[in-house]
């Protein structure tokens, strides 16, 4: 059975601990002693490409925390500006200004996308906010340019750190590594393979031991990494029950709102329906007494 070729998605220590098993089998066999050199080399090779992938898994964590604090400044001054609008307009107004800013959405739905859709219909905010004609809104004009040009400079950022990932697995350095690796394996078994026809003392399955015969998993999973994916995923399913908490609270302040504003409307009209009528009758009143 020939060595079999690595998959690219194989754990970064997985593919060490191939490496040093092949490497530990050749330094104890003198016949192997010639793939010994090379196997050394890429021992030593694999170190830069680790160092290479913690850089590109920091940059993701790090340009993943920046898109996640824009989306926070974003969030927070969507809410402040839906209060002001309903605060400081009623009527066509309000009505007009929450279809041009929210896209007719809720606040909790319209703030759901993290970046985004989000960012895209808060692009035109600083126009429609400064040429409103509401002074109290008009004033957060720059702070909504502000932070659209953080967000969008953040999801930038996010961008290029996904493609060199992709770069580095797909087609740069890790790639290329891996098929250095399975070209020496490759090259090393063919000639392994090769001794027992030359030395008949030798077992036929002789270039089977110089590598691991445990097929590796797409992604190398220790005990210890287990345990860390477990912690994630139990931090991850936190957050997103605190995110479902947090769309329900808004949702039902929205629908507080809208019920408040709703009253609102109809205790204006029935409050001009009493001065209507009162002017109606007041008009009567002084029409009899000019008779």
């Amino acid at each position: 059975m020939a060595a079999r070729a690595l998959p690219y998605r194989i754990g970064i220590f997985t593919l060490r601990g191939e490496l040093a098993y092949s490497l530990s089998r050749m330094v104890e066999e003198p016949l192997a002693a010639a793939y010994v050199p090379t196997f050394q080399a890429l021992r030593e090779e694999w170190k830069s490409v680790l160092l290479e992938e913690i850089d590109i898994l920091d940059a993701l964590s790090r340009t993943q925390a920046g898109v996640d604090k824009a989306d926070d400044g974003l969030d927070s001054f969507a809410g402040r500006v839906s209060r002001a609008v309903d605060n400081e307009t009623d009527g066509h107004t309000r009505k007009q200004l929450r279809a041009a800013l929210f896209k007719n959405k809720a606040l909790a739905k319209f703030r759901r996308p993290v970046l985004g859709g989000q960012l895209a219909s808060m692009s035109d905010w600083r126009d429609t906010l400064a040429k409103c004609g509401v002074p109290a809104l008009v004033a957060m004009a720059p702070e909504a340019e502000d932070l659209v040009a953080a967000g969008k400079g953040a999801e930038e950022l996010r961008k290029k750190a996904l493609s060199r990932n992709r770069d580095f697995r797909d087609i740069g350095t890790r790639k290329q590594f891996i098929d250095k690796v399975n070209a020496a394996r490759k090259e090393a078994y063919g000639g392994l393979a090769k001794l027992p026809y030359q030395n008949p003392t030798l077992p036929q399955n002789f270039g089977d031991g110089f590598f691991s015969t445990e097929a590796p998993r797409e992604e190398e999973e220790t005990i210890d990494e287990v345990k860390t994916s477990i912690e994630e995923l139990t931090a991850e399913l936190a957050a997103r029950k605190a995110l479902l908490q947090k769309l329900e609270e808004e949702a039902a302040t929205e629908a507080r709102a809208a019920e408040e504003r709703l009253a609102q409307v109809q205790a204006a009209e029935e409050l001009e329906a009493q001065a209507k009528a009162l002017l109606e009758k007041a008009a009567a009143l002084k029409a009899r007494a000019k008779t």
